[in-house]
């Protein structure tokens, strides 16, 4: 908690200092430039971090016919059930 207002308070002195002449006017600008920057950065790296995923994201396996998983999940049953069987 005390970090946070600490934060705050630093915060308010950067963006309101140049109207009380704590701090020089092109510094204070900056108070508000460099937050949306950087959240409009943060978004864009999102956006990339997706897209590289997707392009190197390999493609699914294509089953020559649709029962064919259906029967090899059966089959893994099955053999789970013998291996419960067997101790």
């Amino acid at each position: 908690m005390i970090v946070t207002l600490a934060i705050m308070v630093g915060y308010f002195a950067w963006a309101f200092g140049p109207y009380f002449g704590w701090v020089p006017v092109w510094l204070g600008e900056w108070a508000f430039k460099l937050p949306i920057v950087l959240a409009v950065y943060l978004m864009l790296f999102i956006v990339l971090w997706i897209g590289y995923t997707m392009a190197t994201t390999p493609p699914p396996i294509p089953l020559e016919n649709p029962l064919e998983l259906e029967r090899e999940l059966e089959e893994d049953k099955e053999e789970g059930e013998k291996e419960k069987k067997e101790p």
